[in-house]
C-alpha cells in the first residue's frame, strides 16, 4: 500500500477533469474545478481558524448554491440544513459574517477513528452572508491529505424528531479517498459522467446532495436550481442535462404543465433520472416513462444506509417494485417477533450488511438498539419480497390506519387513487371514526380547471373498483396544496393534526 501524500490531490485530479472545466453552476455563478479547489481550501483553512477541530460539527445554512457541500473536505462533520431550522440552545462559534442564521438542534457525535471526541461547540457557517468576503481572508494552499471531513446525515423528521446518523463508512476514510470513491455510486445509478447532473431539490436533503456529489466525483458538472418551479425545472432538464434526481410529486407538477410547454421538452440527452423519497404510483410512473422514455431508476433507501434499485425495465416487468438491494447488502422481512417471514408475506423491512452493523444514532444507543435485530436494521417500512428477491413496499409502520382492527396503509390507497383525472396531488391519513377507531381520509389538490364534484365522483368509483371496503376513504377534503417539505416529502403529520385536533389517536 502506498503511503498517503502530505497534501491532498486537487478536486480536478480526483474527478479526472481539467482545472479549467466547469464544475458547478448555480443561479448566481459558474465555477471551474480550479475555482472550486481554491475556495474549498480556503473554507478548510477558515474553519481551522475558527477553532474547528477534528470531530466537531459545522452547520451549513444555505440556499441552493454550489457552496453547500464544501465543508466536507475540512476537519469536521458537516450538515447542510434549511434556513427554516430553529436553534435548540446549543452554544455556537460564529464565522464573523454579517448575520447569525437559524440552526437546527445538534447533539455531539463520535469523531472519526483516531480523532478526538466532539467538544461542546458547534460552528455555524452561513453560506449566503458575506461568504465571499470571509473566504478571501484565508489561504488557498492545499489541505493535508489525511483530513477526514464527512457529512452528518439526519433522518427527515417527518415522523418524529430528526436523528443524526453516524455511518461507519463515513467515519473512517479521509476526504481525498471518500470523494473519488463516491463516484462508484454514480456508476451504480447509471449517472453519465460526460453530461451535467441537474439538482432540482433542496441541497440540505440527503439523496439529491448525495447523488449530485457522486456525479460530480465522476466528473459530471453539477447544475443547481435555486428553487423548485416546474416549468424552469423542465427547461433546465432539457438543456443538455444527462441525469437528475426527482421525487414523484415533481413528476406530477411537470405533467400538469400546459401541453405546449410539455411538447417543447426534448428528453433526448437524458441518460438517467433517479427517483425515490416517497411511493410513486403506478399510473404516474407509466406516464413519465411514456413521455421521457425508459430512463427512470427508482431507489428505496434511508439515511441509515440501506439501498435498493430498480431500472425502468425491471419495474415494467414487475410494476410496483423498488428493486433489489445493492451488492454487499441483503433484505430481510421480519414479523413482529423478529422472525423471517416466507416469500410473498408482508412484514417489517430490514437491511443487513455483509460487514456487520453499519451505523448508530448519535447520542442515542437505546434508539440504535430498537432499530436493530442483530445486525439488521429497519427504518420502519413494511413490505414483501417476491421469489426473485425484488422488494415491494406496502407502507410505513408509523403511518398505519387501524380501522375496525384491520391495518391499512395509506400508500396503497394513494397508489390506487392518484391516477384519477383532475388530481394534482393526493395524500391519505388516519382520521377518527367512532365505530372503527380510525378511518382513511383523503386530501386532494385539484389540477387547474378540474371540477371538484367530478373528481369526487371519480375518486369514489376508483376506490370502489380497486380497494377493499375498509381501505376506501370515508371523507375527501379538497385543499389548495398538499403540504410537503422543501424536498417534496409529504408532511403527513400536519394533515393528521388537522383531522384529529386535540383528540388522541386510537392507533397512537
Amino acid at each position: 500500500m502506498y503511503p498517503m501524500p502530505t497534501t491532498a490531490p486537487t478536486l480536478a485530479d480526483l474527478s479526472g477533469r481539467a482545472p479549467g472545466d466547469e464544475a458547478v453552476r448555480d443561479h448566481r455563478v459558474s465555477r471551474t474545478w480550479g475555482d472550486l479547489e481554491e475556495r474549498t481550501n480556503a473554507i478548510g483553512r477558515g474553519l481551522g481558524a475558527l477553532g474547528v477541530a477534528p470531530g466537531d460539527h459545522v452547520a451549513l445554512v444555505a440556499t441552493n448554491r454550489g457552496s453547500s457541500w464544501r465543508c466536507c473536505s475540512g476537519p469536521c462533520a458537516a450538515e447542510p440544513c434549511s434556513r427554516l431550522s430553529r436553534p435548540a440552545g446549543r452554544p455556537t462559534r460564529w464565522a464573523g459574517l454579517s448575520r447569525t442564521p437559524a440552526a437546527p438542534s445538534w447533539s455531539p457525535t463520535p469523531a472519526r477513528a483516531g480523532q478526538p471526541p466532539l467538544g461542546p461547540g458547534v460552528a455555524l457557517v452561513d453560506l449566503d452572508a458575506d461568504f465571499d468576503a470571509w473566504i478571501g481572508h484565508h489561504d488557498t494552499s492545499p489541505l493535508p491529505a489525511d483530513l477526514g471531513g464527512w457529512r452528518m446525515s439526519f433522518t427527515s423528521g417527518t415522523t418524529g424528531r430528526p436523528k443524526g446518523v453516524a455511518r461507519q463508512r463515513d467515519l473512517d476514510v479521509p476526504f481525498c479517498e471518500s470523494f473519488p470513491r463516491s463516484a462508484g455510486w454514480a456508476r451504480l445509478l447509471g449517472l453519465p459522467a460526460d453530461a451535467p447532473h441537474l439538482v432540482v431539490s433542496r441541497l440540505f436533503h440527503g439523496a439529491p446532495l448525495s447523488f449530485g456529489l457522486s456525479a460530480l466525483a465522476a466528473g459530471a458538472p453539477m447544475r443547481i436550481l435555486d428553487r423548485w418551479e416546474p416549468q424552469d425545472a423542465l427547461e433546465a432538464l432539457g438543456d443538455g442535462v444527462g441525469s437528475s434526481s426527482w421525487v414523484p410529486s415533481q413528476f406530477r407538477s411537470v405533467l400538469a404543465l400546459p401541453d405546449e410547454v410539455r411538447s417543447a421538452f426534448d428528453p433526448s440527452a437524458l441518460g438517467t433520472v433517479v427517483h425515490g423519497g416517497e411511493p410513486c404510483p403506478e399510473e404516474l410512473k407509466r406516464r413519465i416513462i411514456a413521455w421521457w422514455g425508459p430512463i427512470l431508476t427508482e431507489y428505496y433507501g434511508c439515511s441509515e444506509g440501506g439501498l435498493t434499485l430498480a431500472t425502468a425495465e425491471e419495474w415494467l416487468e414487475r410494476p410496483g417494485t423498488v428493486g433489489r438491494p445493492i451488492e454487499g447488502q441483503r433484505i430481510r422481512v421480519l414479523d413482529d417477533d423478529g422472525h423471517d417471514v416466507p416469500t410473498g408475506t408482508e412484514g417489517q423491512i430490514y437491511f443487513e450488511y455483509e460487514t456487520g452493523r453499519a451505523f448508530r444514532y448519535a447520542n442515542d444507543d437505546a434508539k440504535t438498539e430498537r432499530a436493530h435485530v442483530g445486525d439488521a436494521f429497519t427504518a420502519g417500512d413494511r413490505g414483501w419480497l417476491d421469489d426473485d428477491g425484488y422488494l415491494f413496499i406496502t407502507g410505513r409502520t408509523s403511518d398505519v390506519i387501524v380501522t375496525g382492527g384491520v391495518n391499512v396503509y395509506p400508500a396503497e390507497i394513494e397508489a390506487a387513487l392518484s391516477g384519477v383525472a383532475g388530481i394534482a396531488d393526493l395524500a391519505v391519513v388516519a382520521g377518527p371514526d367512532e365505530l372503527r377507531g380510525e378511518q382513511p381520509v383523503a386530501f386532494v389538490a385539484l389540477a387547474s380547471g378540474a371540477d371538484p364534484d367530478e373528481v369526487a365522483e371519480a375518486l369514489e368509483d376508483a376506490a370502489r373498483s380497486s380497494l377493499a371496503g375498509e381501505k376506501r376513504p370515508r371523507a375527501v377534503e379538497f385543499v389548495d396544496a398538499v403540504p410537503r417539505d422543501p424536498t417534496g416529502k409529504l408532511l403527513r403529520r400536519s394533515l393528521e393534526e388537522r383531522v384529529w385536533g386535540d383528540r388522541p389517536r386510537f392507533a397512537g
